[in-house]
């Protein structure tokens, strides 16, 4: 693979953690307005992270799509970076670096939006775990 190859991957990871920040934002936001009792502004708040979680999508997909149209070795080292492996480069550190940023932030926002569905919606939460059989 190609340093440009390695930047492309990082430009679009980047774009990720900024929808990521956005979605945090919005999420905050709505956070807020439910502690305040404001479900004008939370119904307009969830409305809103529409946009943005659909282009974080696109642009996962575009990501996987790229990644996949490399060639064996390439793809290969791809997910052996996205795994925590050792970058052999400074593009792949680069990108392995954005990786790691990328996948913690979004660990956070699905921590909040847990914790906001739970709050939200209760026992009907995405997050709801069935009861054992």
């Amino acid at each position: 693979m190609t340093r440009d190859d390695w930047l492309e991957l990082t430009v679009l990871e980047r774009k990720k953690y900024n929808y990521l920040v956005e979605v945090q934002d919005v999420t905050r936001q709505l956070a807020e307005s439910l502690d305040r009792n404001d479900q004008v502004a939370a119904r307009m708040l969830v409305a809103m992270r529409h946009d943005p979680i659909r282009q974080l999508a696109e642009v996962d997909s575009s990501g996987k799509t790229r990644a996949a149209a490399l060639d064996g070795e390439g793809r290969a080292m791809v997910t052996a970076l996205r795994r925590g492996e050792e970058p052999r480069d400074d593009g792949q550190r680069i990108y392995a670096e954005q990786v790691g940023k990328t996948r913690r932030l979004l660990e956070q926002v699905v921590e909040m939006d847990r914790r906001l569905s739970l709050r939200m919606a209760g026992e009907h939460s995405f997050y709801q775990q069935l009861p054992p059989d």
